[in-house]
């Protein structure tokens, strides 16, 4: 997974600098441009050159925010899938065959990573950490770097049995209408719900049971 470590610190960044309103090295720029809002020097968060208040590890002193917030995520454990049964396999079947698996890619294999034990190692995010556009119905309007307000990073699905909310503005606790949100104009998606839609139920609620397995 070539890449990945540099989008999690870009990822991260953001959402410091969005939904936090600290900026950082990654995105320096205030969400508030108003005069009288500017009350530090900018960037809030970046590398300590100096260390007033040291700890017990000293690399995390040093290092950004940003930068140990990546570190804590990329040494987390996976989630653990709950174990297949026929129900769940038969619904890994189907989310294979109608196109889910396009963007949700099951597997990937990470490359060569300077932190012990993470070289070579097989995980199942369930995405391809691609951009793709999802239509109108999905539609943000918010524009980050080279992605539209259409275009969304494939959300990985490890974990999404543990999840009440769905989809990127936690709209809807339906699995079914998420999957469902997936088609509108314009979407890459539509006809893989297309597909979804043309299974029969039993096939359907397979799907949903695959997913809160993961």
């Amino acid at each position: 997974m070539e890449g990945t470590e540099q989008v999690a610190a870009d990822l991260l960044g953001e959402a410091y600098n969005v939904e936090m309103g600290v900026t950082n090295e990654a995105f320096p720029n205030e969400r508030d441009n108003t005069a009288g809002c500017q009350f530090n020097a900018t960037p809030e968060d970046s590398t300590n050159l100096a260390v007033s208040e040291p700890t017990n590890s000293p690399a995390s002193d040093f290092s950004s925010d940003v930068v140990n917030f990546a570190a804590f995520m990329r040494l987390l454990a996976a989630p653990t899938p709950v174990a297949p049964t026929n129900t769940t396999t038969q619904g890994s079947n189907q989310f294979v065959n109608v196109g889910c698996s396009g963007c949700h890619i099951p597997q990937h294999t990470t490359a060569q990573s300077p932190f012990g034990g993470q070289s070579n190692v097989t995980l199942t995010p369930l995405s391809d950490f691609a951009l793709h556009n999802m239509g109108t119905g999905l539609q943000d309007q918010v524009s980050q770097g080279a992605a539209n307000g259409q275009q969304f990073r494939t959300a990985p699905l490890w974990g999404i049995g543990q999840r009440v909310f769905f989809l990127h503005d936690g709209r809807t606790q339906s699995l079914v209408t998420a999957i469902e949100a997936h088609a509108s104009q314009g979407s890459e998606a539509n006809q893989v719900i297309s597909n979804f839609n043309l299974l029969r139920a039993s096939d359907q609620q397979a799907v949903i049971a695959y997913l809160r397995s993961l």
